[in-house]
């Protein structure tokens, strides 16, 4: 019987974590950040504030590519750096696709990112 209360107890205080999805659209980068050993290693900071814009759990303007390796592989992450550098440098809109359950050190992590005309 007591094997029965733990199980029940167990299951009741399971509870799923859930993430969210979603776009951040037409903005543009303002700043890029290279770090060894923090943030992910490569970051860029947004023209507009992310919560506002996709209503996720993502605190600032800034954005993590995960160039280490965490969330997205190495090689990707390098080229999502690239493109947001190329539109720095253009001067081009970015729009990005964020998970907030990625994070480094309380940055949400880019998934995708589309560079626009």
């Amino acid at each position: 019987m007591k094997k029965l209360i733990l199980i029940a107890l167990m299951l009741g205080l399971a509870v799923p974590v859930y993430s969210d999805t979603g776009w951040v659209n037409n903005a543009t980068v303002e700043r890029t950040l290279l770090r060894d050993g923090y943030w992910g290693n490569c970051m860029a900071f947004l023209d507009v504030v992310i919560a506002d814009a996709s209503g996720l759990d993502c605190p600032s303007r800034w954005i993590a590519f995960s160039c280490d390796g965490t969330f997205n592989s190495r090689d990707v992450a390098s080229k999502m750096l690239d493109s947001v550098m190329m539109a720095f440098a253009l001067d081009r809109k970015i729009s990005v696709f964020l998970d907030d359950n990625k994070k480094h050190n309380g940055y949400c992590v880019v998934t995708r990112i589309d560079v626009l005309p």
